[in-house]
């Protein structure tokens, strides 16, 4: 269907949008997450194959992140927390998409909590998030997913990516992704 603009049809492609200064859309980078992922640390990890690194065309460029993350802790009752992170110069910076500092909670993007119920093992949820950062820099921005065990309750568990507590060979049970995008917007 052609677009009218200023009296004139046409088609519109985006290589020929002209005289649009702010809000285009530069450059897009993605990272799917495929495999499957678990830790039993207490502190933020990476979770490896979630990350992307791109370099801003000026310093008023704006970035829009968006993660999807498949995401269990261990069942019957315990937690995890993930949080995306920017690294600019091997600086990480870790507050750019938490909650506020509260009392003990964690500060973090998202947090699951298992369910104490017969099939809690197979439980698997999807953390996702959107926003809008301005790094202002020309330096290279990496943006990354972190994940962690909120408390060990005098055991070691795990916290799982692409994957439940209980993963058996089944039909019964999916293989997941996650992924994380980051676009470059003119400022």
């Amino acid at each position: 269907m052609p677009i009218v603009l200023n009296g004139t049809s046409g088609d519109i492609s985006g290589s020929s949008l002209t005289g649009i200064d702010t809000g285009k859309v530069l450059a897009v980078s993605e990272a799917l997450k495929k495999d499957t992922f678990s830790t039993q640390s207490t502190s933020f990890t990476d979770i490896t194959g979630l990350s992307v690194t791109m370099t801003p065309a000026s310093t008023s460029s704006k970035f829009l992140v968006t993660y999807n993350v498949a995401f269990s802790p261990r069942d019957y009752h315990y937690s995890g927390a993930i949080r995306c992170v920017k690294v600019v110069g091997g600086t990480t910076t870790d507050d750019i998409y938490v909650g506020n500092a509260s009392g003990n909670r964690i500060r973090c993007s998202n947090f699951a909590f298992s369910e104490n119920t017969e099939h809690a093992y197979v439980a698997l949820q999807t953390q996702s998030g959107s926003f809008l950062h301005s790094p202002n820099t020309t330096s290279a921005v990496t943006f990354k997913m972190q994940c962690k065990l909120l408390g060990t309750y005098g055991w070691a568990n795990d916290v799982y990516v692409n994957r439940s507590s209980s993963y058996a060979d089944t039909e019964y049970f999916g293989s997941c992704v996650s992924s994380i995008v980051a676009r470059e917007l003119a400022s």
